[in-house]
């Protein structure tokens, strides 16, 4: 059975920047956006680190029989405090939602329920913690948004006055980011949609979208995740498709765009492991109609995902792994993305 945990970890500088001589990030306008393009070797800058090593601290180990009693199943989202405080959200697990534990992986308490009451939730698909120590749950189950404190109290909720969102929570500024579902009119395409709204669900701007064929209706599916992804810094967004190429925008909370980040990549064919691992997703019967329809690409998209840290860095998760069997090469890109450095990281199961 494989083993199901979260592992936090510590960031440490291990090399300055190297001496040897290497290509320049490029800047360049299109259509008045800067275009910051970096290319395969990553720009070091002498004066600066540019090269981390993540170092485990503790596991929170859901195989753990304390962990069991409580009810903890899986870990879906978690978030960390500013005291360091972790808090898991486990839709799966029963009775309890929310599990909170301290910055040395002791459990303290649950809290928030199943259900259609008040800090109640159906469906939570976003947890995040603002700049105020708040617990904001966003629950497309009942169209709403939560705010705990620290303590699990519930503060206020959120009515969301849109229909069908997939995730989303508030901005600092106010304003709202949601992730949408379309289809064609025609049903040949699944469409994706990450827009700003204003504080009234007023839509700002359309942010990014991504587009992939309905196999239902007849039409092949490239055998990748087609994902649209977002995050979020203390004052920018960023959004990446993985069929647009290694592009990642820049956004303020207002939408305005503020540069682009390309960046030159190896091409990766799919090994035999992905391939295995992905049709294992529609192993059900409820798929017999759709299986046949996949098909594997001559080489995986530019990246799997990204995210971002508090200081603004965005970690990029390739599909190129490093020297251990367990590690991806992955690039991390400043908030002010003049330079690239090339860091390692383990990824586990969740």
């Amino acid at each position: 059975m494989m083993r199901k945990y979260l592992i936090i970890f510590s960031i440490f500088l291990i090399l300055w920047g190297c001496g040897k001589k290497q290509r320049g990030v490029e800047r360049i306008i299109e259509d008045g956006v800067e275009v910051i393009i970096n290319h395969l070797e990553p720009f070091r800058n002498k004066s600066e680190p540019s090269d981390f090593i993540l170092e485990k601290e503790f596991t929170i180990d859901l195989e753990r029989e304390d962990l069991a009693k409580i009810g903890l199943a899986n870990i879906e989202l978690f978030d960390v405090d500013s005291e360091g405080n972790i808090y898991i959200l486990s839709p799966r697990s029963g009775e309890n939602l929310i599990f909170k534990f301290d910055n040395k992986g002791n459990f303290i308490k649950p809290f928030a329920r199943k259900g259609k009451g008040p800090g109640e939730f159906e469906y939570p698909s976003d947890l995040i913690i603002n700049s105020k120590n708040e617990i904001v749950i966003t629950d497309r189950g009942n169209n709403k948004i939560s705010f705990f404190s620290k303590d699990g109290v519930l503060l206020k909720e959120i009515k969301i006055l849109l229909p069908e969102i997939r995730g989303g929570i508030p901005l600092e500024n106010g304003n709202y980011i949601f992730l949408y579902s379309e289809t064609k009119p025609s049903g040949e395409k699944f469409i994706h949609i990450v827009s700003l709204f204003d504080p009234n669900f007023n839509k700002i701007k359309e942010l990014d979208r991504a587009e992939f064929p309905n196999p239902i209706i007849g039409r092949r599916l490239e055998a990748t995740f087609h994902n649209l992804i977002w995050g979020i810094s203390k004052d920018k967004i960023f959004t990446g498709t993985q069929d647009a190429g290694y592009e990642i925008k820049v956004y303020d909370f207002k939408g305005n765009l503020l540069r682009k980040i390309r960046k030159e990549y190896k091409k990766i064919p799919p090994s035999e492991e992905y391939k295995k691992n992905y049709m294992k997703l529609f192993e059900s019967p409820l798929f017999d109609r759709i299986r046949d329809k996949f098909y594997f690409p001559k080489s995986m998209p530019p990246f799997h995902s990204f995210l971002v840290d508090e200081k603004g860095r965005l970690y990029v998760m390739t599909y190129e792994r490093g020297e251990n069997p367990d590690e991806y090469l992955s690039l991390i890109h400043i908030s002010e993305p003049t330079r690239l450095g090339m860091i390692s990281y383990a990824v586990f199961c969740l």
